[in-house]
């Protein structure tokens, strides 16, 4: 099979299998470039899976450009709850405005220029170019690196280094339908080259597959470290409220709203005798121990909340989880 062959391939697969979404209807041309620029932020670092259901409410809240711009940062983040990297949506916000200012409302269909609005990088950058504009545009995520992987075989380091990586990438060819290929591509890692029991019996890819001839799918993957981390969280409840404030002091969830918070060492965690939960973020494993009934004075940054109006505020899962451990 010649190189030629491939997109054709890949195409054919696309056109029998890819999945409904929906940023995918058919739409006009206005409504689909904000559906894919609303989609790629969320799918920033997040499934499909876990975006679709988000995306539809996002979407019914805000269905243009327009309203989402002029829309209040809480309505925004409100509608982003849960979803988390909050930054996303304050970023999609700030693009909105800028494209309704120096833009006409348009995307703009040179990547430095897309990449010079908040929030969009070298990767989102590409999708966009590619799905909003046909350009010919392969985003290099981790369906497509699998992909690659598993076609040529790549084991060392350096093979699976960004850098080899988007020189293997020549591998797929173009094709003039630029915006389902590039789908198309992702699809396939996504839904066929799965990271294990990958599903060969359905991939259109198996002639060229080095993987598949020696029967070998281990993924190499760089090692991501999670740093440790460890915490006390003093949960103050009187009555059916808890004290809350806006998080100003750490990194990760800035102003956003958790329990009072102090960085510990391991030693203190590792001897404390009160309950203990642990939490996953993004780079980060934190390991926090719940202190109850602890007195913290209020302060301007502080609120009392009260759980049967839970929803009138934006909580991040973090502060849910650990509500949840002690209610």
């Amino acid at each position: 099979m010649t190189n030629q062959n491939i997109p054709k391939k890949i195409l054919y697969w696309y056109d029998n299998n890819k999945r409904t979404l929906p940023w995918r209807k058919k739409v006009s041309k206005k409504k689909q470039d904000y559906f894919t620029l609303v989609s790629e932020f969320m799918l920033q670092q997040t499934q499909v899976k876990t975006v679709i259901p988000y995306f539809e409410k996002f979407i019914k809240e805000f269905p243009n450009l327009k309203l989402l711009a002029k829309s209040s940062d809480h309505k925004i983040l409100k509608n982003w709850e849960g979803l988390g990297y909050y930054s996303r949506a304050r970023n999609l916000k700030k693009t909105a405005i800028k494209l309704l200012k120096d833009y006409k409302g348009e995307l703009p269909e040179d990547i430095e220029t897309l990449k010079s609005l908040p929030g969009i990088g070298e990767y989102t950058s590409r999708s966009i170019l590619a799905i909003a504009h046909n350009k010919p545009y392969i985003p290099m995520d981790g369906n497509v690196e699998r992909i690659l992987k598993r076609v040529f075989l790549l084991k060392t380091d350096y093979e699976i280094s960004k850098e080899n990586l988007n020189k293997k990438k020549s591998f797929f060819g173009f094709s003039k339908r630029s915006s389902d290929y590039a789908q198309a591509i992702m699809e396939i890692g996504a839904l066929i080259c799965k990271p294990s029991l990958p599903y060969c019996f359905r991939c259109p890819l198996t002639q060229n597959c080095k993987s598949y001839k020696k029967k070998d799918f281990l993924i190499k993957s760089k090692n991501k470290f999670n740093k440790i981390k460890y915490f006390e969280a003093n949960v103050n409840k009187y009555k059916n409220n808890y004290l809350l404030i806006k998080n100003k002091k750490f990194n990760f969830l800035k102003n956003l709203i958790i329990f009072p918070m102090i960085e510990i060492d391991e030693n203190k965690f590792e001897n404390s005798t009160q309950k203990k939960i642990n939490v996953k973020m993004s780079n980060m494993d934190m390991k926090i121990i719940i202190n109850k009934n602890i007195k913290v004075k209020k302060t301007n940054n502080s609120i009392m909340l009260n759980k049967e109006n839970i929803k009138n505020y934006i909580l991040p899962s973090f502060t849910k989880k650990i509500l949840n451990s002690v209610s």
